[in-house]
């Protein structure tokens, strides 16, 4: 037969639980905002939005065969494409945020100013429309300098990827 004896009940006194949540405020009062801080997301959305603009203005460059001049310019504050001459609407210019910079690094004559794209999409210099360059003269690496550092490679052949170029 079972006893009568009532069980006693355990639980957390008021002391305890004040305590528990003081604890839980400070790990969320310090470590929230490393775990969800948007450090790095501006240098990815970049990253993602001159990506596109690259393959754009090399899809371009292969589709018009006759002209030789599509392709991007790099200012301090600016990635401009490049239409063979043609007015570009602000809305295609981009505009590098005030926290990042842009650095291109390649054997490519000018390539910290420009880069073209020839018929077969592979990265040439500015100088391209005058004098037409075939593939495989350099790879360009474009750096996008915020909290954290985030790399586009144009290889050599044309392939446009993230991370850096290796040699």
């Amino acid at each position: 037969m079972t006893s009568l004896r009532p069980m006693r009940q355990r639980g957390l006194t008021l002391v305890e639980l004040i305590i528990v949540i003081v604890l839980v405020g400070i790990l969320a009062a310090t470590a929230g905002p490393r775990m969800f801080g948007k450090a790095g997301v501006e240098e990815v959305t970049y990253q993602g939005q001159l990506m596109s603009l690259l393959r754009l203005q090399q899809q371009r460059a292969m589709q018009d065969t006759i002209q030789d001049c599509y392709g991007v310019n790099f200012s301090a504050t600016t990635v401009t494409p490049v239409d063979c001459g043609a007015v570009v609407v602000a809305e295609r210019v981009l505009t590098i945020p005030s926290a990042l910079a842009v650095n291109v690094a390649s054997s490519l004559p000018n390539a910290s100013n420009g880069i073209r794209f020839n018929s077969l999409g592979c990265p040439v210099s500015t100088a391209h429309a005058s004098t037409p360059e075939w593939c495989g003269n350099a790879p360009i690496e474009i750096e996008i300098q915020g909290v954290n550092s985030r790399y586009i490679c144009i290889q050599s052949q044309g392939y446009i990827r993230q991370g850096q170029c290796t040699n």
